[in-house]
């Protein structure tokens, strides 16, 4: 069983920045691995917004999570990535699914999101949850998405 929890500072920190150094750097356009600058800006960039973790207890490892920043009426989904043998069991989906209720709860009308060009995995379980390609970015080599939330 998985259970999808916020983040808890003290006690994920470290995991989410391994799973972001080694997950979501490695496929970006805009960030070169070990950039000290970016390393260590990350928990700045955690700490706005909301970061929700999937685990198997409530004090587990991190097996995944999702960041993302509400405004007023825009979900803004900042990062999301799901440790590499944890993937296919729909565990994205989940955190995914929460982060949206959440915005929606605040009153998010829509969700936006942006994915690499050639990440298209990401791009496909993206459109699978429901994400249109909005606009093409090729100075970032980046897809802009977005999924209406409520009418």
């Amino acid at each position: 069983m998985t259970i999808i929890r916020r983040r808890n500072p003290r006690l994920d920190t470290q995991e989410i920045l391994r799973l972001i150094r080694t997950e979501l750097i490695p496929r970006s356009h805009t960030v070169r691995e070990g950039d000290p600058q970016v390393l260590r800006e990350l928990p700045k960039r955690l700490r706005k917004g909301e970061t929700l973790v999937a685990s198997r207890t409530r004090s587990g490892s991190v097996l995944g999570f999702v960041h993302f920043i509400a405004s007023p009426d825009q979900l803004y989904i900042d990062m999301l990535a799901v440790h590499p043998q944890q993937q296919g069991r729909s565990l994205g989906k989940q955190l995914m699914q929460r982060a949206e209720a959440h915005g929606l709860s605040l009153g998010c009308k829509d969700a936006r999101l942006f994915v690499d060009d050639d990440n298209y995995r990401a791009r496909h379980f993206y459109t699978r949850l429901g994400y249109q390609q909005v606009r093409y970015l090729p100075t970032f080599r980046c897809y802009e998405l977005y999924k209406r939330l409520a009418l």
